[in-house]
């Protein structure tokens, strides 16, 4: 019993206060936040800005041009610094500035990207900044002769044609010779019955009269209006873009 009474006396042990522990809250610096999430964000903008700009570009489909590899209304990402350190291939399929762009047009002449307005009864401003980016395959490079009979694509008078297995159909008529100019290429849809391309990108603008008129002016495609190599096919159909390599390329 003495024992028990003596355990019965003693006091509790008293509880640990670890609110002293424990830091105290300090106050948010919203000042400070704001600043941190304005510089995250800008950081972030920028990234987006030089990935767009400088490394890759988004492209849509708008005609059948190049079906089958690519269809209307797909969305494609090309890669703008593909020819950083190299030429463009025959087969790559590219984007680039058509030709005879309103922006093209409008450098050579403001009048050219004017046109008569039926509502209006007066001229309507047609350039735009932006202007239409196309989506072909590269035939011929520079310095070639190319030549189209029956359908059937001939290099520098080659008794051979190119063996194209990616067309869509068998392709029709005749076309050329053209000769491609030093820094430019000659670009064909894959659909190819189908395709307004380098064949029919004649000029229309000039006086045919002119001593200097020159047919071809707005017919090949200047590397310096290349914008990217097509690389991926966005979902939901996802792959690769296809960049042929000829077996029998009178260029090797």
């Amino acid at each position: 019993m003495e024992n028990e009474s003596t355990n019965l006396n003693e006091s509790p042990a008293p509880l640990k206060d670890d609110s002293k522990d424990k830091k105290e809250k300090k106050p948010i610096n919203w000042k400070k936040e704001i600043i941190s999430w304005a510089i995250i964000i800008v950081i972030a903008f920028g990234l987006a800005l030089l990935i767009t700009e400088v490394i890759i570009m988004k492209a849509e489909i708008v005609s059948g041009s190049m079906m089958p590899a690519l269809k209307k209304d797909d969305h494609v990402i090309g890669n703008r610094l593909a020819y950083l350190f190299s030429d463009p291939d025959r087969g790559d399929v590219i984007f680039f500035e058509y030709p005879m762009s309103y922006k093209e047009l409008y450098e050579i002449d403001p009048e050219l990207t004017y046109c008569k307005d039926p509502d209006l009864g007066d001229k309507t401003a047609q350039y735009h900044q932006n202007s239409d980016v196309y989506v072909k395959r590269i035939i011929g490079l520079p310095g070639e002769k190319v030549e189209i009979k029956d359908g059937l694509v001939y290099i520098n008078d080659s008794t051979v044609p190119l063996d194209e297995p990616y067309l869509r159909n068998k392709p029709k008529g005749n076309f050329g010779p053209y000769y491609v100019p030093e820094d430019c290429y000659f670009c064909m849809g894959d659909n190819r019955n189908g395709s307004h391309d380098a064949r029919y990108w004649d000029n229309d603008i000039d006086d045919p009269t002119d001593p200097d008129f020159d047919p071809d002016r707005f017919r090949y495609v200047h590397k310096d209006k290349i914008y990217a190599k097509a690389a991926l096919k966005t979902p939901p159909d996802m792959h690769w873009v296809e960049h042929y390599r000829y077996e029998n390329d009178p260029s090797k």
